[in-house]
């Protein structure tokens, strides 16, 4: 058996057998993705209290975050009429007495015993005539945790927490944990790249981020983790341009491009100057060498399902099978309605292929395209299951980018001629981004709307409008308009105070809109059933459709001129865009509503304010960007792909740059990474890059 305390430690060991934490905390860590140590060490804080300045009771500005030290005079609990648990703490010093408020957290109570001292961090303010600071983060001055670490006379860090764990906690184990592997935190960029750009070494980097000892060590050391985070981003990316360069393996595609012509010469409206312009960039690519690896952005409705069919089609004529893989059955579905047609009509074979088929429906398709019987085949997930084979597939099309992991991209990618490749997002992706995020793709936009595109309007419907809101849509309806409803859940629960669409469905349907027929979508409907809904709801059957976010993603229903968003405040802005981008699409005026709550925070008036105001998606996903910060925003943080916890693409333009030049300069002196610098670059890449198939493309 192996002496556990002479084993050599790793970042890599399980929280659970630090001191202190064990099996159920453990646990608890999970929940905010914290499963070992290098986890923790890199569960960065959130924000700050500066406590090496406490003010005096006295001092406290009303609506300002400050600290202060003050003794518990008395504390109680009380319910609320709403069942709403209320502790209230009177704290007083020798200047003065401040009333202290919590609520819902009524396990606080045990804490606060009369005679102990705490510091207190929150905003005052004023309620009935009485000073008061509501929901504060406080520590217990005399416990047994380390109080030079935890309380007054330092810069303090402020964690994200889950249910069952404290900031004093999790400080404490940060701290400990820190000391104990600190050998094991080694280096990951090349030291003459830190020292070009004075930066500190990873350790102390990380150490200064937890607990700096002023503003200014703090600074340098999030400069050095955020450039760590871009450089290895884009060395990924850039390997995997060498290996493409070094060994190209599509097939050229050069030819007459005579079925994408007469796909395009057959559709109803005539090309935007966008659009064509793209489709001249994909062909020069497919009849090059370096072969098709393209991102192409385009916002809601501007056409890029059109780009992606002549593309199709232009893997078809080379008698290659082409592949269209979108994130939804109900826009698998869509567009195989809408393309198979266009292609039955110039002799090319279209399947679909979807979880929801009978086993017998997918063993038919399986066998005609490892036949290559099929020529195009247009699907979800399941295009990348093991047992789909294609006889000779040449190009992929992947809808919405960001909603597949790299790991699904490479399955689909990983023939034995490399597939060129077309991926597509109707999310705006600021240009520092993409060249982050996409570093391995070409980048072409879609920067023009179709002439027949409607404009949307946005209006932020307060509870009283509702009933104002609701004879509109009546009224639309009848005249031959539709609506979404759309709830972000979709049955309700005792933790979720959320009007939920099962629950909204229920009573729109017998209540305000009775007169009007209304139907339901979500996703853990049944393939048929969502068909049929989507159906009805096409045809006019039905006029409201009560839905979750099911409909973001491509839907298209031309009638369709309002969307109503319950609870806007769950969704980013660029989310709230796509939502709207499902209205107005067939030549009407479309509306959207965002139905704000009882209790709107002046923060969400400023969000939705964007809304109202604008209609061009660029600037608004640079205002989502700024809000919510890049990580979840493209699909950067998902299986394969190093993630952001610290940078942010948009606003750290100059580190964006200073790692591009730090990556080429790298890979000019040893692109193949073998030099002492560039082994230890490689050996961090493996360690974050978390799965072998997404290393297949690293050099």
């Amino acid at each position: 058996m192996v002496d556990v305390k002479k084993r050599e430690r790793s970042l890599s060991d399980y929280c659970q057998y630090l001191k202190g934490v064990g099996p159920s905390r453990a646990a608890k860590l999970a929940n905010l993705g914290i499963e070992n140590v290098d986890d923790l060490l890199t569960h960065y804080p959130r924000k700050y209290y500066d406590r090496r300045f406490l003010r005096k009771i006295a001092q406290l500005r009303p609506g300002e975050e400050e600290t202060f030290l003050g003794q518990v005079l008395t504390a109680s609990s009380r319910n609320s009429r709403r069942r709403r648990s209320i502790v209230t703490a009177a704290v007083g010093d020798e200047t003065g007495l401040v009333q202290v408020v919590w609520f819902n957290q009524s396990y606080l109570l045990r804490h606060l015993k009369p005679g102990s001292q705490i510091i207190v961090s929150g905003r005052l303010r004023f309620y009935r005539n009485q000073r008061q600071v509501v929901n504060p983060e406080f520590e217990v001055i005399g416990d047994e945790l380390d109080q030079e670490l935890l309380s007054g006379g330092r810069i303090v860090p402020v964690y994200r927490l889950t249910a069952g764990l404290s900031q004093r906690f999790l400080r404490t184990l940060v701290a400990r944990t820190l000391e104990l592997y600190r050998p094991h935190v080694v280096e990951t960029l090349p030291r003459e790249f830190l020292d070009l750009s004075g930066l500190p070494s990873r350790f102390d980097a990380i150490k200064a981020v937890h607990f700096p000892d002023n503003p200014d060590v703090h600074a340098s050391a999030e400069k050095r983790l955020k450039l760590e985070e871009l450089f290895f981003v884009q060395l990924m990316f850039s390997l995997q341009r060498i290996r493409r360069e070094r060994h190209p393996s599509r097939p050229v595609l050069g030819q007459s491009f005579e079925l994408l012509e007469r796909f395009v010469d057959g559709l109803p409206f005539e090309l935007t100057g966008a659009q064509a312009r793209v489709l001249e960039d994909i062909k020069a690519d497919l009849g090059s060498t370096r072969g098709l690896n393209r991102l192409l952005q385009g916002d809601v409705g501007s056409g890029k399902t059109v780009v992606a069919g002549a593309t199709l089609l232009a893997g078809v004529e080379a008698d290659y099978q082409a592949a269209f893989m979108v994130p939804t059955e109900i826009l698998a579905c869509q567009h195989y309605d809408s393309l198979a047609a266009q292609f039955d009509r110039i002799g090319v074979k279209t399947a679909l292929l979807t979880g929801s088929l009978k086993r017998g429906e997918k063993r038919t398709v399986h066998a005609g395209l490892a036949a290559g019987h099929i020529d195009v085949v247009i699907g979800t997930h399941a295009l990348i299951q093991s047992d789909v084979k294609f006889k000779k597939l040449g190009v992929v099309v992947i809808d919405e980018q960001h909603r597949f992991g790299v790991r699904q991209r490479a399955v689909l990618m990983g023939e034995k001629e490399t597939p060129h490749m077309l991926v597509m997002t109707a999310t705006p992706i600021p240009r520092t981004l993409a060249l982050t995020a996409y570093a391995d793709l070409e980048l072409s936009v879609i920067d023009e709307m179709p002439a027949t595109r409607a404009p949307v309007t946005t209006h932020l419907v307060p509870p009283e409008k509702r009933d104002a809101m609701y004879d509109f849509v009546r009224k639309e309806w009848q005249s031959g308009a539709r609506a979404y409803f759309l709830y972000p859940v979709i049955e309700e629960t005792e933790k979720q105070d959320l009007q939920a669409a099962t629950t909204a469905y229920e009573a729109l349907a017998s209540g305000p809109l009775g007169e009007t027929p209304v139907g339901l979508l979500h996703g853990k409907m049944k393939a048929d059933e969502r068909n049929e809904v989507m159906r009805k709801f096409s045809n006019g059957e039905i006029g409201v459709l009560v839905a979750t976010t099911v409909v973001e993603v491509g839907v298209h229903v031309p009638e369709a001129t309002i969307m109503a968003v319950h609870h806007p405040e769950r969704f980013g802005l660029s989310q709230l865009h796509q939502l709207r981008g499902r209205v107005g699409r067939g030549g009407k005026k479309g509306y959207c509503f965002l139905l704000l709550g009882e209790h709107h925070s002046e923060d969400s008036l400023e969000r939705f304010g964007v809304l109202v105001r604008e209609a061009d998606g660029f600037t608004i996903a640079e205002e989502d960007l700024r809000i919510r910060g890049p990580g979840e925003f493209v699909g950067v943080r998902q299986h394969g792909v190093p993630g952001f916890k610290l940078a942010n693409p948009l606003t750290d333009r100059s580190l964006v740059e200073s790692a591009n030049r730090g990556v080429k300069k790298l890979l000019e002196a040893d692109p193949g990474l073998a030099t002492a610098a560039g082994r230890m670059c490689r050996r961090h890449l493996e360690t974050i890059v978390a799965t072998e198939l997404a290393m297949r493309t690293v050099v």
